[in-house]
C-alpha cells in the first residue's frame, strides 16, 4: 500500500503525529508520501528542520490546490490521508479525481459537518482524535473512529530514580488563551507549597507568570520531564510527561485530577482539558491540596511506576499506529 499524507507545515503538535506516524508506517512495510501545504505558521528554518526529520521520504511542498492534484498521480498512492483541515477540500478533489479512498483526521474541534460537509460525505473513512472532535461529524459517525495520538514510548523513557526531597512539580505545555487557567492556578498556588516541594514551568503560553520559575517551549523536554515527579498537563504533553514516569494531573481549561487506568478505562474520557469537556474550572485550594496528598502518600515511586505503564498501554505509538492501519485496510477493501 501507497498513501500520501497531507498537512500543513507547522511546528505543533499535528505536525509531531504526522511524523510519527510516517515513521510507524515505514517501519510495518506501508510506503508514505507527504505532500505540505505552505504557510506562514513556520519558518523556512522550521520547515527545513521538518523536512530533515523525515529522512529519505518522499516531500512534495504545494501553495494551492491544484498542484496537489498533481502530487496526487505522481505518488501513484493507493490511498490519501489528510490532517490538517487546509488541505481536506484539495484532498477530497484528488480522491474523487484518481477514484481512490480518502481518510480524514480530525485533530480540532470544529463544527465539522457544516463546514466540511461533502469533504466528510466523500472520505471513506474518518478518524477523530478524541470525543470532543467527533461530536460534530453529522451523519457519518458510522464511518468515524476515535484514536487518540499516541506517543513514542521508546523515546520518551523514565530516567533513573529520583529521590523524595526536594518533590518536583512540573506544569508542561503550549497553550493559550482559556487553556492558560491550570497555569494560573499553578502559579497562585506555588506561594503556598511547603519547602521540600518545588514547582516550575517549561513550554509556551500567553500569560505571565508571578510566582514560579518557568522556561521557554523546548524540542527536546526528556531531561525536564524525567525529572519531574508530578506533571500538570493535557493532551500530548501529558501522555509524554507520563511515558517518563511522571505522575500525570490533567489540567487546562478545566481540572480533571490524576490520570487513572480505571478513568481510561472509559470510552468517553479523554486526556484532554479543553472547555468542551466541562471539566471544573482549576482552583488553585484543590491543585494544592491533590499535591500535598500525593506527596505525602509515601506511594509516589509507586505512581511514578504506573504512571509509565499507563503510558505504555494506552498513549502508545505501536497502539495508535496499528488501529490507523486498521482503518486504511477498512478503506481500500
Amino acid at each position: 500500500m501507497r498513501v500520501l499524507m497531507t498537512s500543513i507545515l507547522c511546528q505543533s503538535g499535528l505536525m509531531t503525529h504526522v511524523l510519527d506516524l510516517i515513521k510507524y508506517c515505514q517501519q510495518n512495510s506501508v510506503a508514505v508520501s507527504a505532500a505540505f501545504l505552505k504557510t506562514d505558521f513556520a519558518s523556512p528554518e522550521q520547515a527545513l528542520a521538518i523536512n530533515q526529520r523525515l529522512g529519505d521520504t518522499e516531500i512534495w511542498e504545494y501553495e494551492d490546490d491544484a498542484e496537489l492534484m498533481q502530487i496526487a498521480e505522481a505518488a501513484r498512492c493507493d490511498l490519501i490521508h489528510a490532517h490538517s483541515y487546509l488541505t481536506f477540500n484539495a484532498a477530497r478533489s484528488a480522491s474523487e479525481r484518481l477514484e481512490i479512498p480518502l481518510v480524514v483526521t480530525l485533530h480540532s474541534v470544529y463544527l465539522w459537518a457544516p463546514f466540511y460537509w461533502s469533504v466528510l460525505a466523500g472520505a471513506n473513512r474518518i478518524i477523530a482524535v478524541g470525543p470532543a472532535q467527533a461530536r460534530f461529524v453529522g451523519p457519518w459517525k458510522d464511518k468515524t473512529v476515535i484514536i487518540p495520538n499516541g506517543i513514542d514510548t521508546t523515546v520518551f523513557t523514565p530516567g533513573d530514580e529520583l529521590a523524595d526531597n526536594p518533590i518536583t512539580v512540573l506544569w508542561y505545555g503550549r497553550v493559550d488563551g482559556r487553556l492558560n487557567r491550570g497555569l494560573v492556578a499553578l502559579d497562585q498556588l506555588a506561594p503556598g507549597l511547603p519547602q521540600h516541594i518545588r514547582i516550575a514551568g517549561l513550554g509556551q503560553a500567553d500569560v505571565s507568570v508571578q510566582n514560579m520559575p518557568f522556561t521557554g517551549w523546548t524540542d527536546d523536554p526528556i531531561k525536564q520531564l524525567q525529572a519531574s515527579h508530578i506533571t500538570f498537563a493535557h493532551g500530548r504533553s501529558l501522555r509524554e510527561a507520563m511515558a517518563c514516569g511522571s505522575v500525570g494531573m490533567l489540567v487546562g481549561h478545566g481540572y480533571g485530577g490524576r490520570v487513572t487506568r480505571e478513568r481510561l478505562l472509559n470510552p468517553n474520557y479523554a486526556v484532554d482539558a479543553l472547555p468542551q469537556y466541562h471539566l471544573p474550572r482549576p482552583r488553585p485550594e484543590v491543585l494544592l491540596r491533590d499535591i500535598l496528598e500525593i506527596a505525602e502518600s509515601g506511594e509516589l515511586p509507586t505512581l511514578r511506576r504506573e504512571a509509565r505503564e499507563i503510558a505504555q498501554e494506552f498513549f502508545s505509538l505501536e497502539l495508535m499506529g496499528r488501529r490507523t492501519l486498521a482503518v486504511y485496510s477498512a478503506a481500500t477493501a
